[in-house]
């Protein structure tokens, strides 16, 4: 089909027509055709999604974003050198879905890949955008888009998905940006799947991640591989993003995108679904539908159309909520403010058994609160604690407001830190020292395997159970391809005792700079009255054997011990 005879770039107002005013300054909720049927679009079945949206109320709810995903390009590009469709497919071409998404209020979204193929594995590949993004980028603008989803299949024709570090990323990427900006479309997700970047400036060569190269490129940046029907993969995006968020780096025009829902598919039960749809809407992270809206129970229905949810998601302050502390093996605990002094408290079981999940806002800084539940809706008022039992990777979602802080009071004690470094620690095995620019004195110990370890003695405490805080690197990436979980176990004992094992997530991508500070462990068994020993090893055989987090431990840093507490006078 040829272009109808107007400039396009004066068509570029379609894409702008329902455009904020402040581009990526909420996280986009909307539907993409992937997970519901993979690079299989078609004109009859998004046409019939759009009806089945419009007429379910998502819209209303702020679902508005209709994406195609892959599959609807044709495998040869016009004579003019532009991007074309399939017309097997989309017999009328992608106008017309657009069109209709539009006249029924939503925006509409394309996909492209930054290859010279796109992400879809059919016979002779389909078209990606490399090296003609202004002309794709015009014909999107045509269509009407207004957001696009730029994916990494494909760099050479060769390489389907690519998982190796590169120094090409900012350049590829920012071709796209540049073109889309000129057209008008102002939303731009980059899709290459937490792969590292190779940055060789200032003398040093580092692997940095998208949520430190994308900002001037893209509105929001795929933190992560894909995601699949398994509760080990929310647990391994989970965990690839809790360092992103710790360090500040996700945002208004900067979003974590943490992939499409996987909600109303096979392979999560009911409760990890909400479990899921939580810890994405309160991350901040782009909440897409992607499941078959034509068939949706209710009770797919009522995770989506959760409007306490959607509200800590689309809250003003954009602020994701961020680990407080890993209780390893049982539960997670998440929380963050939102606009007007409200605080968002998410806690994840990581059991996979049913498991009563309790949290003292005391811990979170906050004498008392009036609770809202944000799946049944239940308010506590001027609650200090809250508990509820839940099923097998189950949650608790809360919104706090009307908050009293504790600010210390007379008699409240402060805490005093002792670091020990882990360096001046003994080393057995195959550990040993290593050096680390981004630690503390410059050095870490490494290579903690179940025969292997670092001990730190001469320790002085006042508290016999206490936070001990951990400064660490992980830098361990897992792909959907491995299943690795993102996160490295470590064995610790006190003084002798039993072994805790104790998962670290991911701290980012290079082994000499990323390191993650404060992480909180749980420990008992100190002595108060004389010397201590903490010993740090990896993971042993048995549990090696049971997942897939590898055979080594995190590198640590140092240690924090709690020295003193004493009152405020």
């Amino acid at each position: 089909m040829s272009l109808r005879t107007t400039p396009l770039l004066l068509l570029a107002s379609l894409a702008r027509s329902q455009a904020n005013l402040q581009p990526g300054r909420e996280p986009i909720l909307g539907y993409n055709s992937y997970n519901d049927i993979a690079c299989d679009a078609n004109s009859t079945y998004m046409d019939a999604t759009i009806r089945a949206l419009d007429a379910t109320g998502l819209k209303d709810l702020g679902y508005k974003y209709f994406q195609i995903d892959c599959g609807w390009q044709a495998f040869e590009r016009l004579s003019n050198g532009s991007i074309t469709y399939d017309e097997t497919r989309f017999p009328d071409g992608i106008l017309p879905v657009s069109e209709l998404a539009r006249s029924l209020g939503f925006k509409f979204s394309m996909y492209t890949d930054q290859g010279v193929r796109s992400c879809d594995t059919t016979p002779g590949g389909r078209i990606g955008s490399l090296g003609h993004e202004q002309e794709d980028a015009e014909r999107f603008a045509y269509w009407g888009a207004e957001y696009v989803k730029v994916d990494n299949c494909y760099i050479t024709a060769d390489q389907n998905a690519p998982k190796d570090p590169r120094t090409d990323f900012p350049s590829r990427f920012g071709a796209m940006w540049t073109a889309l900006q000129d057209v008008g479309i102002e939303e731009m997700l980059v899709c290459q799947w937490g792969t590292p970047y190779i940055n060789q400036s200032g003398g040093y060569e580092t692997l940095e991640g998208p949520a430190e190269w994308t900002p001037p490129i893209s509105t929001s940046f795929r933190v992560s591989d894909d995601i699949a029907g398994a509760w080990a993969n929310v647990v391994r995006i989970a965990n690839e993003n809790i360092h992103v968020v710790l360090r500040g780096d996700a945002g208004p025009g900067q979003w974590s995108d943490m992939d499409l829902l996987e909600v109303g598919n096979n392979g999560l039960t009911l409760v990890e679904q909400r479990s899921h749809f939580a810890l994405w809407a309160m991350s901040k992270s782009t909440l897409m539908i992607s499941t078959n809206i034509q068939d949706m129970s209710d009770e797919t229905f009522e995770i989506f159309s959760n409007e306490r949810l959607l509200a800590v998601n689309q809250d003003d302050l954009g602020e994701p909520v961020k680990l407080v502390q890993r209780y390893s093996n049982d539960h997670d605990v998440y929380a963050g403010p939102l606009a007007g002094g409200d605080e968002a408290v998410l806690l994840l079981s990581s059991k996979d058994a049913t498991n009563t999940l309790a949290v003292d806002f005391e811990r979170l800084g906050i004498h008392h609160a009036d609770v809202t539940d944000l799946w049944t809706g239940k308010v506590q008022r001027k609650a200090r604690k809250f508990s509820a039992t839940v099923a097998a990777h189950g949650n608790v979602a809360l919104r706090l407001s009307n908050i009293k802080r504790d600010h210390g009071s007379r008699h409240r004690p402060e805490q005093r830190f002792i670091y020990y470094e882990a360096e001046v620690g003994t080393v057995s095995g195959g550990a040993n020292v290593q050096d680390c620019r981004g630690c503390s004195n410059g050095t870490k110990v490494g290579f903690l395997s179940s025969n292997s370890s670092v001990t730190i003695s001469g320790i002085r405490t006042h508290e016999e159970t206490q936070n001990v805080r951990f400064d660490y690197v992980n830098c361990d990436v897992g792909y959907l391809s491995d299943q690795k979980p993102n996160y490295r176990t470590a064995a610790i004992t006190v003084n002798g005792g039993a072994p805790q094992l104790v998962d670290f997530p991911l701290t980012g991508y290079e082994w000499t700079l990323d390191v993650l500070e404060g992480f909180l462990v749980r420990l008992s068994g100190f002595d108060v009255h004389g010397d201590n020993t903490i010993v740090i090893s990896g993971p042993p055989a048995d549990a090696v054997a049971d997942s897939n987090a590898g055979t080594y431990g995190p590198d640590i840093d140092r240690v924090g011990i709690v020295e003193k507490a004493w009152g405020r006078w």
